[in-house]
């Protein structure tokens, strides 16, 4: 190649590379106003300015109104605790309400006083019965899994004892070992197959209570093996106290008799309980309130809206008692029947449900007409005073007509006129309270005792009263529960 074009050549690459590394303008591009209807290029800056603004402007008064309306209700909620009287009793509940508390440097200083202080102003809120109907009526519906709707509707809260048959459980029960014997006994319970959730059938669970056809039912959760521990306790009393004789009368709940089918799965059977039950005891006579309550299940029984028992249950269980004992037994045209209407019990104090609240039932009690001598003690069997049979029901909120049979925590002596030398002494939970007018007619004397706040050796309580019959009449619940064991310690005392 020549040196001239080998120039040119060169020449021609050093203007190419100027062209490159030169900066070019921008374009122009220029629209006219008749063409901006049809084009996306023109961008608005100040109208999307001047919303954005007002977007912020809105934002700021709702920030602003939000801040006045939760100031408000502070201050109104604070106002209405604060300001208006505080309540002190609680006629639905049947319980006196938190008191203030007490300032004391040990109570500040560990917390309890500030505690206290809100627990006394959730307790005592002004006009409280009205608002727990509030929210019974609107808030609680919400809760929970539903089915169906309105009247026919299913509402289930909590969780339940569901029976699962894939599972083949091992329990080993602690019974008591005597002085004479000092084996211990494995025994198997296996459970029952699961089943699908339950079709809906007008009932709402809660609290491991379920609420169906305006009844709450206490769903039973099985012994899985101290319902043989409940059965060694008694054998131990029946070997210690020789001729005295011995009954376990364990009493079934409404979830035997009133449980719709399609929930059956939800309790345990207290039916295979109780024999399991009377198959451990030996040499104690067993009392089948299960059969005889069966035979009057479509009467009234059982409580509606509380955990208890009706009198008239306890009438026909006290009934099959004295068949057993070989005792005396008044007819109930012997008694006078005293109704209070409007009864909500315990159920409703558990659960605050709508339907149990609006739908109140009657509570019948029966006074006998033969005339009894009472006397009252303290849990140590002390301090005597002279006492009526059943309470005065009238300065009683509707809630609590179930302690016309009196409080726990004490020891009762009924001397009757049934003289044939029998003294029975009756260990029983809440539900035995009312067994005690049954029997006025049917043993000379009778001692109840609670078998959870009794305080003496049960073996020399009993030696001590001249006892001829020893009855435990308690409910399934406390029979396989944890007050079980009060039996076994006021043995040991």
């Amino acid at each position: 190649m020549s040196e001239n074009n080998k120039n040119t050549t060169s020449e021609k690459d050093k203007n190419q590379d100027a062209e490159k590394n030169s900066v070019r303008p921008e374009p122009v591009i220029s629209i006219a106003a008749s063409d901006r209807e049809n084009t996306e290029i023109d961008i608005p800056v100040k109208a999307k300015k001047l919303r954005r603004e007002r977007r912020k402007k809105t934002m700021n008064t709702i920030a602003l109104s939000n801040i006045i309306l939760m100031g408000a209700l502070l201050a109104g909620g604070f106002s209405y605790m604060t300001l208006l009287p505080h309540e002190t009793k609680a006629d639905d509940e049947n319980r006196m309400l938190t008191k203030f508390p007490k300032l004391t440097a040990k109570s500040y200083a560990s917390g309890q006083y500030t505690e206290g202080i809100a627990d006394y102003f959730d307790d005592t809120v002004h006009n409280r019965a009205n608002i727990k109907e509030f929210i019974a009526d609107n808030l609680m519906p919400l809760k929970g899994r539903k089915y169906g709707d309105g009247d026919d509707g299913a509402e289930l809260y909590g969780s339940s004892a569901k029976k699962n048959k894939s599972m083949s459980v091992t329990t080993t029960a602690k019974p008591f070992i005597s002085e004479v014997t000092t084996a211990t006994t494995a025994v198997q319970e296996t459970t029952e197959p699961a089943t699908e959730e339950p079709a809906p059938a007008e009932g709402e669970l809660t609290n491991n209570i379920l609420i169906v056809n305006k009844r709450g039912i206490t769903l039973y959760g099985g012994g899985w093996g101290t319902e043989l521990e409940y059965a060694s306790y008694l054998n131990a009393y029946k070997e210690k106290l020789g001729n005295v004789n011995v009954y376990s009368m364990v009493l079934p709940t409404s979830s035997s008799f009133y449980l719709p089918d399609n929930y059956k799965d939800l309790a345990h059977s207290e039916k295979e309980d109780f024999d399991s039950i009377d198959g451990a005891l030996q040499n104690v006579m067993s009392v089948d309130a299960y059969s005889a309550l069966m035979a009057h299940k479509d009467e009234a029984i059982y409580s509606r809206t509380d955990h208890h028992w009706q009198p008239l249950g306890a009438y026909y269980a006290a009934e099959k008692f004295a068949l057993t004992a070989g005792v005396p037994f008044a007819d109930l045209s012997e008694y006078e029947t005293v109704t209070l209407p409007g009864y909500v019990g315990t159920l409703y104090m558990y659960t605050q449900s709508a339907t149990l609240l609006n739908n109140p039932e009657d509570f019948v009690y029966y006074k006998p007409k033969a005339p009894v001598t009472v006397t009252q003690y303290d849990t140590h069997f002390q301090n005597p005073v002279v006492a009526n049979l059943l309470l005065d029901p009238s300065s009683m909120p509707n809630s609590g007509y179930y302690m016309v049979f009196g409080s726990d925590e004490r020891i009762v002596h009924v001397n009757t006129e049934c003289k044939n030398g029998r003294t029975l002494v009756i260990f029983k939970d809440s539900y035995g309270n009312a067994l005690l007018p049954m029997l006025t007619s049917s043993f000379e004397n009778i001692y109840l005792c609670d078998i959870r706040y009794f305080e003496l050796n049960a073996i020399d309580f009993i030696n001590q009263v001249g006892a001829t019959d020893l009855l435990f009449s308690m409910c399934s619940f406390s029979a396989v529960g944890v007050n079980r064991n009060s039996i076994y310690n006021n043995l040991i005392r």
